[in-house]
């Protein structure tokens, strides 16, 4: 494979990742908007481990999402501006926080998963479950293999 080849095909993968990546995101506020939730896709990939993991700190939901710390705080304030979630002192460690769905953010989090599931649903249309499994496969494996510093060598 030529450099010029080897370079389309990594934009091209990068392209089309990014792009479907988008139209997902897309979709998705696009399903909650019509029947008239206000949750960005972002604050939904925090919301379902906040449900998930009962009472988790701000590292446990950073580790469990794949975001950094940062990102993590700026979700929460934003749940914790529409007051989905709280914020209560940790009972061993009163330095940490663990993040708690309020009322209304346990009642979002059930209105959002049939929505969720409409999405994928769409995402997945005419795509033999088995396609979706190696796709699934082969992401998991770039993401090894770029999550692998051993991977980089100096030329």
């Amino acid at each position: 494979m030529t450099d010029k080849e080897s370079l389309n095909l990594h934009m091209n993968l990068g392209m089309l990742l990014s792009n479907a990546h988008r139209a997902m995101t897309k979709r998705f506020v696009q399903n909650t908007h019509k029947i008239g939730l206000d949750i960005s896709l972002d604050q939904w990939m925090v919301l379902g481990p906040i449900w998930k993991l009962n009472d988790a700190c701000h590292k446990e939901l950073a580790e469990y999402c794949l975001k950094d710390k940062t990102s993590i705080t700026k979700i929460i304030d934003n749940l914790e501006k529409k007051n989905l979630v709280v914020r209560v002192p940790d009972q061993v460690d009163h330095r940490k926080k663990r993040v708690v769905l309020t009322n209304a953010g346990k009642q979002l989090f059930f209105d959002v998963l049939p929505v969720m599931e409409k999405t994928r649903s769409e995402v997945q249309q005419d795509i033999p479950d088995k396609d979706i499994e190696i796709f699934k496969q082969v992401l998991m494996r770039i993401t090894a293999n770029l999550d692998d510093e051993e991977s980089c060598t100096d030329n």
